[in-house]
Formats: C-alpha cells, structure tokens, sequence
C-alpha cells in the first residue's frame, strides 16, 4: 500500500496548500464558496463543524430555498475537486460524522500552521527553561507568517480567531524581546522586530529594530529605519514623528560617523542623489533643523522668511478627510507646491491633510503670488474636486510670542 504524504495547510498571511515542499495549485479564488468551505473543515480541527454553524458561515446572508441541499452539492464538488489534486490521491477526505463536518485525517494526514503555531507558543509560554523557553518562543513567532485568513477577514469567524492568534503572536513576541535584550541577543531580536514590523507596521516594532542596530553599532541602517518608519506614517497615516521616535533621531545623528580622506570626498557625499528642481522636500524633523538654521541665519542678513501652511478643506471649508479623495489630491498638491517654490525653499508633510512651506526672502504681499502659483499648477493637473487649498501664513522669527496670522483661500477657481 502506498504511503500517505502529508499535505501542509497555512492560513496565517494566506490559505495555502503544499505537498513536500511543493505548492498546490488551487484553481479556485479563496473567497469562492468550495473553498471556504474547504477552509472551514480544515481549520475546525479533529473535532469538526457543525453542519448549522457550517451554513450559517457560508450562506448566512444568500436567500436560498434549502441551504442544506446546496452544502450537500458544494461538499460532493469539492470531494471531487480535490481527488484531481495528486496529493490528494483518491482519499474521500470530508466525512460527516453526527452531524458534523471534519477532515479524515486517517484518510488524509493534514499539518495546519495554525494547530503548530497554538502548540508550540503554548509549550513556550510555560516552558521554565529560560534557553527552551526563547527557542520555543523564536519558532512560535516565526510559525505566525502574517493576519489569519486574510482574504476572508470580513467573515466574523476569521476575525475572531484572528484576533486570537494575532494576541498569542504578540504575547510571544514580547516575551522574546524581554529574554533576548536581556541576554544581549541583538541579532536574533533585529530579526524578530523586522519581521514583525513587516507584517504590523506598528511604531513599537520600528523603534525596537532601531534599538537593536543601535546596540549593534549599526547606525547607518538605524537611521534608514528611522527615514522609513517616518515616510510611512507621514504618506499614510498622515502621522508626525512621536517623542520616542525624535528621541531615537536625535541619538542617531550623534552617532552617525563617516569616513572621508578628502573635503572632495565629503562634498561628494553630501550632493543630492540627482538633479532636482522647485522647492526641497523633506521629512518633518528635517524641516525643523532647517528652520532654525534659516531662522538663525534672518538674525545676521536682515531677511524675512515666512511660515505657510496649506490645508486641503472641502466646501465648508472643513479639512478635507475623505481618504479615497485625500491620497489623491495631496500627491497632486506635493507636486503643485514642488513645482511652483524655488530651489531655495522647503516645505513637508504636516497632516494627512496639511503641507509646510518655508519661505525664503519674500515679503508678505508675495505670499498671495505664492498661492495663486500653488492653485495655478494644482488645478492644471484637471481634478473634478469639491475641494479648495486653505493657507494661513506667519512670519518666520523664533520668539515667544508668534506673529499675526493671515488666513485665505482663493476656491472659487476649483468648485467653478
């Protein structure tokens, strides 16, 4: 009699089939209903699902005549399905058992990810043996490869078991981290943060890679997870860096050291990676040094300078918080603002919503010139938009007491 191959079932970041170490190719979309159904066996375990919880998971919103008969359809086409796949060979797998239905592992032997991952993170969890322990620890984390069933994350289900696997995750990861830091495991806890941080891009799992290459010494790629980890919550989330994020910032540009023979080689290094033209863009806490500079720079050349802020609002003139809308325009208004400064100013993601400029050597009268040339460009790209640019500018003097603020908006060009 020919021996059974296990097949491997993962669900976390993904339902996929494997046989040996070789995909199985399901020629089905995961979200049809055959292979949820396939999913829902399996991921039941040995102890199986109820016939009545099965068809309120797969049908519970579709009017059908009789749901039980089209359960019965499904699973027969799914029988037959599955004896094409030669992993599978010609093993009946789906038995219904007291109204239940469940996988035949005898007929089939089956490894979920899931089933490992509850295993191994419970045997860690109270493992004593601290050198057992961040094994088991290390293998639980590296087992739980992103969101449980994915696809289906708007089933009430998978989202509940979700929830549950993303907390043991978490559970495990953190004890991990305690463990490894405190042995000075650098390394092993740099991989298990990236990882991490590759599947929840949460602030937490960024400053413990930037703590782990800073323990290395490694402050170059310290600083590229920093530059990383603020695009991101600036472009998505519209997000400023938080005081723990500065903090690591601050402690990485005291550390940062490069090599140079010549002054030549310095300059090099410093150039900008290719020609640019209009405005400098750059992250927020780089703005922040540039304002100071130039700040310090107006008390000597007598100088103006200016603070503008740009808002994109809507009709009401109310901040603009349609996401679908907002990516979209803030793009174009990058590139408007961009394009119409000149090479001596800057300007950063604020907000979701919100752009900061700084002027250079202009007077307040020419900040209306400044907002036309914006509205000019934004509307040449020819957006459809009920939308309009608020800006609101002050001058540019560190002082304790601000100075006035002007407040306008020219939208009638946009909305007409």
């Amino acid at each position: 009699m020919k021996e059974k191959r296990t097949v491997s079932i993962n669900m976390f970041g993904g339902f996929s089939v494997s046989c040996g170490g070789t995909p199985v190719v399901l020629d089905y979309a995961n979200t049809t209903k055959m292979i949820h159904l396939l999913i829902c066996v399996l991921a039941a375990g040995k102890e199986g699902i109820p016939r009545k919880e099965l068809i309120s998971r797969l049908y519970g919103h579709d009017e059908l005549e009789d749901p039980t008969v089209t359960l019965r359809v499904n699973a027969h086409r799914l029988r037959k399905y599955l004896k094409t796949k030669e992993c599978f060979g010609d093993a009946d797998c789906i038995k219904i058992k007291a109204g239940s239905y469940f996988w035949d592992r005898e007929e089939q032997p089956v490894v979920l990810d899931t089933e490992v991952f509850l295993e191994t993170a419970g045997l860690a969890l109270k493992e004593m043996d601290e050198d057992e322990k961040i094994a088991l620890l290390i293998k639980a984390c590296h087992i739980y490869q992103g969101e449980f069933l994915p696809e289906l994350a708007g089933e009430e289900w998978v989202a509940v078991s979700g929830m549950e696997y993303q907390k043991l995750y978490f559970d495990c990861l953190r004890e991990a981290e305690a463990l490894l830091k405190s042995r000075g495991r650098f390394e092993e806890l740099l991989d298990l943060s990236t990882r991490a941080c590759s599947i929840y891009p949460y602030e937490e799992f960024y400053l413990g890679q930037i703590d782990c290459l800073m323990s290395l010494e490694r402050f170059k790629e310290a600083m590229d997870v920093y530059e990383k980890a603020t695009s991101f919550y600036f472009e998505e989330l519209g997000l400023t860096p938080s005081e723990e994020m500065m903090e690591r910032f601050h402690a990485m540009s005291d550390k940062v050291q490069f090599r140079a023979a010549v002054v030549t080689d310095i300059k090099d290094g410093l150039q900008e990676e290719k020609e640019k033209y209009g405005a400098y863009f750059c992250t927020y806490p780089g703005f922040t040094d540039c304002y100071h500079i130039v700040c310090r720079m107006l008390e000597r050349n007598g100088q103006a300078a200016f603070l503008m802020l740009c808002t994109m609002v809507d009709r009401e003139g109310q901040p603009l918080t349609d996401e679908n809308k907002l990516e979209k325009y803030m793009e174009k208004l990058k590139q408007a603002i961009g394009s119409s400064l000149r090479r001596g100013d800057f300007y950063t993601r604020y907000g979701a919503n919100q752009f900061l400029i700084l002027l250079i050597g202009l007077h307040l009268e020419d900040s209306s010139v400044i907002q036309n040339r914006i509205d000019s460009r934004f509307l040449s790209f020819g957006l459809k938009a009920r939308a309009a640019i608020e800006y609101k500018v002050q001058p540019a003097v560190e002082e304790d007491r601000p100075g006035e603020e002007l407040s306008f908006r020219q939208a009638g060009s946009i909305w007409n």
